[in-house]
């Protein structure tokens, strides 16, 4: 009994305090994240710009916080922390933990923000991996591919990228038609009616325009439209294509080329 009551005399304010302490950096924590999703939100224009810059910095106050917290519970506790920061022996052992590969990541991941690699929310490929980039930290950067899959890459290994959000993608999509019809009258077909579907898909930024014959071959031509979309916008928007030409076609008793064999028998006596 004694001893409980010589360890809460001597021990409890410290353990308050530690309490104290956690308490104040989580509740700052959740403050700063408020903050920054108030800030995103504002941002409409450049929300992607802005989301990138803004969960940086929260990611490196969140790190000079917890190391500040460290520091102020080790001096709770009556650590000494100064000859351990200002021996050299310390860099040592740091180096030695792999400070060298963490600092690599760090400086990656600066120069990834700031050089305008890429944003939070645009869709990348690193390594052969495309997805959508949903977070970029001190020391690594997460993609999320279209089937949810969401892989973790540290920013010193991210050499090369591809990022396909900085301009608008162009959509294509190749029609066969019969040598049954007028090429030309195909086509007159085509850009009177392709219009509609700028009122359909608001993604479509130009066009859709017909380049013209890509290909002739024994069954048909091959005609070509083209659509410039948002950036990775194109996929929808060459499906409905599609749909819309194939409906088009069906209407207007267009035929689409289709292969054809000829069979020939030199046995049939010949008369």
């Amino acid at each position: 009994m004694d001893k409980i009551r010589e360890f809460i005399e001597t021990e409890l304010s410290k353990v308050i305090f530690t309490l104290v302490a956690l308490a104040l950096t989580v509740l700052v924590l959740i403050i700063t994240g408020a903050l920054v999703n108030r800030f995103i939100r504002k941002k409409r224009d450049t929300r992607k710009r802005a989301t990138t810059l803004a969960k940086l910095m929260q990611s490196i106050f969140r790190y000079v916080l917890i190391i500040i917290m460290i520091i102020v519970i080790l001096g709770i506790w009556g650590v000494n922390i100064t000859p351990l920061l200002a021996g050299a022996g310390i860099v040592g052992i740091v180096i030695g933990l792999g400070a060298q590969s963490l600092i690599r990541d760090f400086l990656a991941g600066l120069s990834i923000v700031f050089e305008n690699y890429f944003d939070v929310g645009d869709v990348v490929e690193i390594k052969g991996y495309k997805g959508k980039v949903i977070e970029i930290g001190l020391k690594s950067t997460k993609i999320q591919n279209w089937k949810g899959e969401v892989k973790i890459f540290a920013n010193g290994d991210i050499v090369e990228v591809t990022n396909f959000s900085k301009n608008p993608t162009i959509a294509y999509v190749d029609i066969d038609v019969s040598h049954r019809h007028n090429i030309d009258d195909v086509i007159e077909l085509l850009e009177e009616n392709l219009g509609g579907l700028r009122e359909i898909y608001q993604q479509i930024v130009e066009g859709p325009n017909v380049i013209g014959t890509t290909a002739v071959g024994a069954d048909g031509a091959t005609l070509r439209i083209i659509v410039k979309t948002l950036p990775e916008e194109h996929y929808a928007v060459e499906r409905g294509m599609k749909k819309f030409v194939k409906d088009l076609f069906e209407k207007n008793n267009i035929e689409f080329s289709m292969p054809r064999m000829v069979v020939y028998n030199d046995k049939i006596p010949k008369i």
